[in-house]
């Protein structure tokens, strides 16, 4: 609980005196703030604190990819978890409205697709860090699997659309 305090206050206060993700000691303070968020999940499974997590999550990919060159296992790893919390599906998803545009993390279609891509990355990184020969290792088989099952659910959402509009246009030529 102390540390989850200390990352949680510390975090704001270095990254306004302008230290990057990248920076030492900031780029460990979000992994560790980020494996205490993931571990609440399971209690605490709101739409801002699983906003948080994807929120610290992005900031560590941002700072390992400052520091670790395309490839590198670490870096497709984070890329990994930054991609699964996007899928994660929301508790209350926030309103598609104006503001949505410029939100971090986006909500509904545009997050899906935003963990599609965030995997389909780390899946490339993956092949590069841990063997094309073998897939990516058995996270890249796992990430695989995970963008298969997301292209299927982004092809609902897809559809779902293109139904709702055919059934408007149909409704307004009766």
């Amino acid at each position: 609980a102390k540390a989850s305090q200390l990352t949680t206050n510390m975090i704001p206060i270095l990254t306004r005196s302008g230290l990057t993700p990248s920076s030492h000691p900031l780029l460990a303070m979000l992994r560790l703030h980020q494996e205490m968020l993931i571990a609440s999940l399971p209690q605490a499974t709101s739409q801002e604190v699983l906003d948080q997590t994807i929120q610290t999550a992005a900031k560590y990919t941002t700072g390992l990819s400052d520091i670790l060159p395309y490839g590198h296992p670490v870096r497709a790893v984070a890329l990994v978890e930054l991609g699964k919390l996007l899928a994660v599906d929301e508790p209350s998803p926030v309103d598609q409205n104006a503001n949505a545009q410029t939100r971090f993390p986006p909500s509904g279609p545009p997050r899906l697709k935003m963990a599609y891509e965030t995997l389909l990355r780390a899946r490339n990184e993956l092949l590069i860090g841990f063997g094309k020969k073998n897939e990516g290792g058995r996270l890249g088989q796992e990430v695989r699997e995970t963008l298969v099952q997301l292209e299927k659910e982004l092809g609902v959402w897809v559809e779902g659309i293109r139904n709702a509009l055919e059934d408007a246009r149909a409704s307004r030529t009766k």
